[in-house]
């Protein structure tokens, strides 16, 4: 028997919340609203910031020195070249020499396989064409040669490759009329012709001159070569996107704006054999917290983690709820990235790092300063010894080193 909860989000949910996919026609045909950039789940804390990854640093600072070092623990911060005051919000890369990690104030840096560099900031879709100072939520590409970062529906850029300071950002800005844009928190995409993005909610009319609210969208090919979007009907914040393949999508999201009592919200988008479009199952998630991120090594291993240390698990690609995994933590939880199923990481506020072996999830330690503990918002790697984590002024990473037992006492 289906839960209260489960119950009504089939009723009230299912019918109205994903409906089929709507292609947008003219942007002046937009409902205005005034929603801001920043999201509150991101947030800077300069008592937290990590100095150790300036590159300009002085060993002898005693705030400046680690608590533990490199030898001791796991986790080693590098240089990043980007002001302690910057937080790194999301990480990808192609290979472990092609890793892109983005932030606020326009951030976006690049690592070739031996330091981090700068990378020029994209510049606004409108004259006079400025450099861009949003903060950006998400980082993800199908390959080397096509890489993708977002941080609202006027704000969306992608690359052909790095190129050093010779690189080449494109703007691809959403059919969302100018000053009524809404930010964006998820990337997508298994190829160059598949690629979604999702964020908040905003309210648009469509073709047929319909109002419709909107919170994901996904990139078409023009007849004359160029890129189009079709937005996804959708009332919730997405806050986490991943799937096993093209026809295989999990969402997490908060709808409590909608919904007072959705605060906690997963859909499962599949495409039947005889439709044209995925069809969204609501997914009981058993949470009254946010889920703010999502991965899976497979289509039957998904992980998703969240407010107060959540930790949710799937083990059935036609799974109808989530199972409720015991947490080592009760500080949110912001990113989860894994190499194989015995492998995953999830990151969070205070220096959060814990690891899964396959059986349990442990804490485990970075070489933080004496007494800092940055909010870790990324987690991605290339491979079991080469993880990357962004947060907080900081970027840390992991070469396959012993674990140990954090014993989440320090």
């Amino acid at each position: 028997m289906l839960s209260r909860g489960r119950t009504l989000l089939r009723a009230s949910l299912l019918g109205a919340l994903f409906l089929p996919v709507v292609a947008f026609v003219s942007c002046a045909d937009t409902e205005k609203q005034e929603i801001a950039h920043e999201d509150a789940s991101i947030h800077i804390d300069a008592g937290g910031l990590d100095a150790a990854s300036e590159g300009g640093c002085d060993a002898s600072d005693e705030g400046c020195a680690p608590a533990l070092s490199c030898a001791e623990v796991p986790w080693c911060p590098v240089p990043t070249n980007v002001s302690a005051f910057a937080a790194l919000t999301s990480v990808w890369g192609s290979s472990k020499t092609d890793v892109w990690a983005v932030g606020s104030n326009g951030t976006v840096v690049h690592w070739d396989g031996k330091a981090w560099t700068v990378v020029p900031t994209p510049t606004s879709f409108y004259p006079p064409k400025l450099p861009v100072k949003n903060t950006f939520y998400a980082v993800r590409g199908t390959g080397p040669n096509d890489v993708w970062i977002a941080s609202a529906t006027d704000a969306v850029f992608r690359t052909r490759g790095y190129a050093g300071a010779a690189t080449e950002w494109e703007n691809v800005r959403l059919p969302i009329e100018e000053g009524l844009d809404v930010p964006l928190f998820a990337i997508w995409g298994t190829s160059a012709a598949d690629v979604r993005l999702a964020g908040r909610a905003s309210m648009m009319f469509d073709e047929m001159g319909e109002v419709v609210t909107v919170n994901a969208f996904t990139k078409t090919n023009l007849d004359d070569g160029g890129i189009g979007w079709q937005g996804v009907p959708g009332t919730a914040s997405v806050f986490g996107m991943w799937g096993s393949a093209a026809n295989d999508i999990w969402l997490v999201a908060d709808n409590s704006a909608d919904v007072s009592w959705q605060r906690s919200m997963s859909l499962h988008g599949t495409l039947p054999s005889d439709a044209s479009e995925l069809e969204w199952a609501a997914v009981d998630t058993h949470s009254a917290v946010t889920l703010r991120a999502v991965w899976g090594s497979s289509a039957s291993d998904i992980w998703a983690v969240g407010d107060v240390g959540t930790i949710r698990h799937i083990t059935s690609a036609n799974a109808s709820d989530w199972e409720v995994v015991p947490s080592p933590t009760r500080e949110h939880l912001r990113a989860v990235w894994g190499s194989t199923a015995d492998d995953v990481w999830a990151v969070g506020d205070a220096g959060t790092i814990i690891h899964y072996d396959g059986h349990t999830w442990s804490t485990t330690l970075a070489a933080f300063p004496a007494g800092k503990k940055p909010a870790l918002h990324g987690v991605w790697g290339s491979a079991r010894d080469d993880v990357w984590i962004v947060g907080d002024g900081v970027a840390l990473h992991y070469t396959g080193g012993a674990l140990g037992d954090a014993g989440g006492s320090r």
